[in-house]
């Protein structure tokens, strides 16, 4: 059932107000080929505002996901940054369980912009250094950017309870701070090169951030499903082989692996690993950091 919105207490709201009024904007929203209604709910802040979807129906326990807009990762599919993926993944959760909220914030470089981020890659690409050292030598601060419009628009629509998507403490703490209780759910996204490698431990060890620090592990995850799902099919074709001894080995292997990374692909199977994602999420035995800091403080 969906809850109606109401209004957030006025000392934790602050200067940033949520409007929430969404009124006439409900429509079907096909992805991946899932249909899903989705209502937009416009945000406005001093920091350049941003969009709250809303996903199916929602309720207290539903899935929410607080996302600063990244042109290189989101629109553009950087392998540089987990931006991209992160989303993706949270999409695909919140549509698998058939309803949530995204929160898209026009946050782009952490609060800084676009410029400022770009100027950030030269700097680190240059010098080695990670982004974080990068913004402080030209003079941005590390992370501009606040929560409190995302909270308080939570709060509007009538959340009290939710599983928050994400990695950062920080978000964890603004949406508490309005007096929602907050279920954190990681996003482990594998970094696909040394760049997004060096990122994410950049993020967890200058921020704070609850990521892994030994992501051999989730490869291998990863690895063992292909692994999985090869086998079968070989051994399904194996048995026919058996019987009708057409069909040569070497051909017999290709095609499983050929097929192997079709299924995978296929886009119907995201809401599977989307499921798996959930599953998975309520494990922390491969996140050391995240037995030494707490969602509310920050090293």
């Amino acid at each position: 059932m969906r809850l109606g919105w109401g209004s957030a207490p006025s000392s934790a709201l602050g200067t940033d107000i949520a409007t929430a009024s969404g009124s006439g904007t409900r429509h079907a929203f096909t992805r991946a080929g899932r249909a899903i209604p989705v209502e937009v709910v416009e945000i406005h802040s001093g920091e350049g505002g941003g969009h709250a979807l809303v996903f199916g129906t929602i309720g207290d326990d539903c899935l929410v996901r607080i996302h600063s807009r990244c042109l290189y990762g989101d629109a553009l599919s950087s392998d540089d940054c987990d931006c991209g993926p992160e989303l993706s993944a949270a999409v695909d959760m919140i549509q698998a369980t058939g309803g949530g909220v995204l929160i898209y914030l026009e946050q782009e470089g952490r609060g800084a912009g676009l410029v400022a981020k770009a100027r950030g890659y030269q700097l680190s690409q240059c010098s080695g250094r990670d982004t974080f050292a990068s913004y402080a030598m030209l003079g941005y601060p590390p992370d501009a950017r606040t929560y409190s419009a995302a909270a308080s628009t939570l709060w509007s629509l009538g959340l009290r309870r939710i599983r928050l998507l994400t990695n950062n403490p920080e978000k964890v703490s603004a949406v508490r701070a309005v007096g929602i209780e907050v279920e954190r759910l990681p996003l482990r996204i594998v970094p696909q090169n040394r760049a997004a490698h060096a990122y994410l431990e950049a993020k967890r060890r200058a921020r704070g951030h609850l990521l892994p620090q030994h992501w051999w592990v989730f490869r291998m995850a990863n690895a063992l499903v292909l692994v999985v799902i090869t086998t079968t099919f070989i051994g399904c074709c194996v048995s026919l082989v058996a019987v009708a001894e057409v069909v040569a080995i070497e051909r017999l292997v290709l095609l499983a692996f050929m097929w192997a990374a079709s299924l995978w692909g296929w886009p119907r199977t995201r809401f599977i690993r989307a499921r798996i994602r959930l599953l998975s999420s309520r494990f922390t035995f491969f996140e050391p950091n995240s037995t030494t800091v707490d969602d509310d403080i920050r090293p």
